[in-house]
C-alpha cells in the first residue's frame, strides 16, 4: 500500500534536481529491476541508484551469495551480480516509464579499451535513456582487478571499482570527461579503501562533480569455522574468501568518512552519506557530520522498502521539538564540534551507586583494569580513592544505578 505523501515529504533540490525527500536506495541489490524500482517508490523513496552497470559485461559476475550475521551488526558478500551496458539501458527505461516524481541514477563503469571515450559514451547513453543523474562507480572493493592486501599492482590490469577510487588523478579525469558529456549532473561513488576518500572527494569537485557519494563498505574475511577453516560461511559456495562487509557495525566508519569529506571541502558542495543506516537517529547523526542526503542499501535489504515512513515520522517529530524545519538545517552542526584529544577537557569525578537501584548483578566487577569496586551484601561499592573516572561501570550497568559525578 503505498504511503502517505505528506509522511514523507521533505523537499530537498540538488544541481536542479528536485527530490521529495533526501532518502535514495543506493545501488545494489535493492535496485536491479523495475518491481523494486516501483516498489521503493510507492514506499516513499525520494529515487535509486540502480544496480552497477558495467560496460563491457561485467569481469565477475556471479550467482550472489550473502550473508547476515545479526549479532554482529553485519551483512557481508562475496559474489554478486552486475547489469551488462544493455541491461542496465533497457531497466532506465523502463523505470522512467513506470516511475513519477523518483530520481533514478545511473551507476555506471566502464572497463573497456575505449578509455575517456568509453566513460563518456555510457554516459550519454543513459542520459537518453532517461537517467536524472550519473553516478560514476569508484568504489567496489571485491570488483577491483588489482586491489590486494599486498599491494602489488597488476599493470596490465584496467583500474576499475575501489582501485580505480584511491587514484584522484585518474578520477579527476573521468569526471571531466563525463561532465563535458552530458547536460545532467554527475556524482562520484567514493571509497574509503585508500585512507583518502576526503582528498579524492576534493579532487572530484574540483574536477567538476555535482555531488560525491561515500561508500562505507569495507573488504575483509568473513567468520572462519574454526574446525574447518578451509569450508565456506556462504550457503552454496566451497572456498572462504575475501568479502564485502556493510551493515549497522559500519556506521561510525561512515561518520568518520562523511567528516573528513566535509572537513576538507567545505560547506558549500553536496554529499550523500551511506553506511549502516537503520533509523532517524542514524540519519541525523550522518547529517551533523555533513551529509546533505542519506543512501540506504543493507537496511532495506533486511527490513524492506517499508520502513521509511516510521522513520520519517520519527525524525520529523525530532526536527520540530528541536526547532528544526528540515534535515539541511542539522547539516554540520557537529563538524566543528569534533575535538581532537589533545584539546579534550577532562572533568575530575569519580562513580557512585544508587543502592537502591543496585541489582548486585555484578556486571561491573567485570572490568580487568577496575580495583576500586566490590560487592558487599550484593551491592555495588565504590572506593571513590580508587576510581580512576574512566566510565566503563555506567555503560555495564542494566539498571542505571552507576552514575558518574564531580567532586
Amino acid at each position: 500500500m503505498a504511503v502517505n505523501e505528506n509522511d514523507i515529504l521533505m523537499p530537498v533540490e540538488i544541481a536542479g534536481v528536485r527530490l521529495r525527500n533526501p532518502f535514495c536506495v543506493s545501488s545494489g541489490p535493492a535496485s536491479k529491476s523495475l518491481e523494486q524500482l516501483v516498489r521503493a517508490q510507492e514506499c516513499g523513496w525520494a529515487g535509486a541508484s540502480i544496480k552497477l552497470t558495467f560496460d563491457p559485461a561485467p569481469y565477475i559476475n556471479l550467482e550472489p551469495r550473502y550473508g547476515w550475521f545479526q549479532d554482529l551488526g553485519y551483512l557481508s558478500f562475496s559474489a554478486e551480480k552486475r547489469l551488462n551496458n544493455e541491461e542496465g539501458l533497457k531497466l532506465m527505461e523502463e523505470a522512467r516509464k513506470h516511475t513519477r516524481d523518483f530520481i533514478l541514477l545511473a551507476n555506471i563503469a566502464y572497463t573497456g579499451d575505449k578509455g575517456l571515450e568509453g566513460w563518456a559514451n555510457m554516459a550519454k547513453r543513459f542520459e537518453a535513456a532517461g537517467a536524472h543523474i550519473i553516478e560514476l562507480n569508484m568504489c567496489c572493493p571485491n570488483m577491483s582487478f588489482n586491489l590486494t592486501i599486498s599491494g602489488e599492482i597488476a599493470e596490465d590490469k584496467i583500474l576499475s571499482g575501489a582501485s580505480l577510487g584511491e587514484n584522484e588523478k585518474a578520477v579527476s579525469v573521468i569526471v571531466k570527461e563525463v561532465k563535458k558529456a552530458v547536460s545532467i549532473p554527475v556524482f562520484v561513488k567514493l571509497t574509503p579503501e585508500g585512507g583518502r576518500i576526503a582528498q579524492v572527494a576534493k579532487a572530484s569537485f574540483e574536477a567538476g562533480a555535482d555531488a560525491v557519494v561515500d561508500t562505507a563498505n569495507r573488504l575483509g574475511i568473513p567468520p572462519i569455522n574454526i574446525r574447518n577453516p578451509k569450508q565456506s560461511v556462504y550457503n552454496l559456495q566451497k572456498e572462504p574468501s575475501m568479502s564485502c562487509f556493510s551493515g549497522p557495525w559500519i556506521k561510525p566508519l561512515a561518520l568518520r568518512d562523511i567528516y573528513e569529506i566535509r572537513k576538507l571541502v567545505g560547506p558549500e558542495p553536496v554529499i550523500m552519506g551511506t553506511g549502516g543506516i537503520t533509523t532517524f537517529q542514524d540519519t541525523v547523526e550522518m547529517a551533523m557530520v555533513g551529509a546533505d542526503l542519506i543512501g540506504i542499501c543493507t537496511a532495506i535489504m533486511i527490513h524492506g522498502f517499508g520502513f521509511l515512513e516510521k522513520l520519517m515520522k520519527k525524525l520529523k517529530i525530532y526536527l520540530d521539538e528541536m526547532g528544526y524545519e528540515s534535515l539541511i538545517d542539522v547539516r554540520d552542526t557537529l563538524v566543528e564540534g569534533i575535538t581532537i584529544a589533545s584539546d579534550l577537557t577532562i572533568y575530575e569525578g569519580v562513580a557512585v551507586v544508587e543502592l537502591d537501584e543496585c541489582n548486585g548483578c555484578g556486571r561491573c566487577l567485570k572490568p580487568g583494569h577496575c580495583l576500586a569496586i566490590e560487592l558487599i551484601e550484593k551491592k555495588a561499592y565504590i572506593d571513590a580513592d580508587k576510581c580512576l573516572g574512566c566510565g566503563i561501570c555506567t555503560f555495564l550497568c542494566p539498571k542505571n544505578a552507576i552514575k558518574m559525578v564531580k567532586p
